[in-house]
């Protein structure tokens, strides 16, 4: 019974003694695992300074034992910065700041309803005060350029003439003024306003305009005096050191895609003296489109939200 006992014992430490060394083996393990995923590496290797610590060193390896002789109380200080608030007018300071224009409410008869006199006029008093809106009003404008004659050169048997020159029209041969495509263009784009829409309203002012001539001129007003102000912002861009960049799906009527895409094109707030944002369109989002916008030899950075 003993000796069955004392084998039964010595299998049992050596089965302890196994499992003891497996254990440290398997720390040892664990432990260069950690110093692989959390230790230092090539790239994040950095200088540390004479009596700084570093973030990465093993806890074993800190002096513990190194006594405070100094303590340094810091406080954080934190700043809230609120934009000041747009000052509300009052009703009476909104109507002080329109135009004024006063309307007098006559009596019908200033014969007194009880002698049948005739009254005298001792005052008035302003029974309320409103806003109105002034309707859009078409005119023609007719503009002449205005000549003169130098009467001392005619002397000498040269007319000299000299005329005034008229400024140049928006759009050659078109009665369309820059304020009526200003008003059509704030229509379409600012309230959204479809050209088909506008068409009754404006012909309702009395101009003789179809919705396909309002787009017609759009365009034309667009490719003279706004393609020029695009081309020398995206040349702006080009030139900045840093430059954000995105695109969002947007859907166009007459694609023959399902979907197309606005490409947004930013100068930073840190780098750039004017902030300047341009958008493009085009049909896909292929990284060529990236050097349509700025150029296939841009040399600066382009920041972007992980585009793939």
């Amino acid at each position: 019974m003993a000796e069955s006992l004392k084998k039964e014992n010595e299998a049992l430490r050596a089965q302890l003694k196994k499992a003891q060394e497996q254990l440290e083996q398997q720390a040892i393990t664990i432990k260069q695992l950690q110093e692989i995923i959390f230790g230092k590496k090539t790239e994040v290797l950095e200088q540390v300074a004479d009596g700084q610590l570093s973030l990465f060193d093993p806890v074993d390896d800190l002096n513990l034992d190194q006594e405070i002789t100094e303590v340094v109380k810091t406080t954080t200080t934190k700043i809230v910065r609120h934009r000041p608030a747009k000052k509300q007018l009052t009703r009476q300071e909104f109507l002080d700041q329109l135009p004024q224009v006063e309307e007098v409410v006559s009596l019908k008869t200033t014969t007194c309803p009880d002698c049948q006199h005739e009254m005298a006029h001792i005052g008035k008093r302003l029974a309320r005060r409103e806003a109105r809106l002034k309707e859009p009003e078409l005119y023609c404008a007719n503009l002449y350029e205005e000549s003169y004659k130098c009467k001392h050169c005619s002397q000498d048997g040269n007319d000299k003439l000299v005329t005034s020159k008229a400024p140049m029209a928006l759009l050659p041969h078109s009665y369309f003024s820059s304020s009526i495509m200003a008003f059509i263009a704030y229509l379409k784009f600012n309230l959204a306003l479809p050209f088909h829409r506008q068409e009754s309203f404006v012909q309702g002012l009395g101009l003789p305009v179809s919705a396909k001539q309002m787009a017609s001129n759009i365009i034309k007003v667009s490719q003279t005096y706004l393609e020029p102000l695009y081309q020398y912002l995206s040349n702006t861009v080009r030139q900045e050191p840093v430059i954000h960049m995105d695109e969002t799906p947007f859907k166009v009527v007459d694609s023959p895609k399902s979907q197309d895409y606005f490409w947004v094109t930013r100068t930073t707030k840190e780098f750039a003296q004017h902030p300047v944002v341009v958008f493009h369109h085009a049909s896909t989002r292929s990284g060529r489109i990236i050097g349509q916008i700025v150029g296939n030899n841009y040399p600066g950075i382009i920041m972007c939200d992980g585009y793939k």
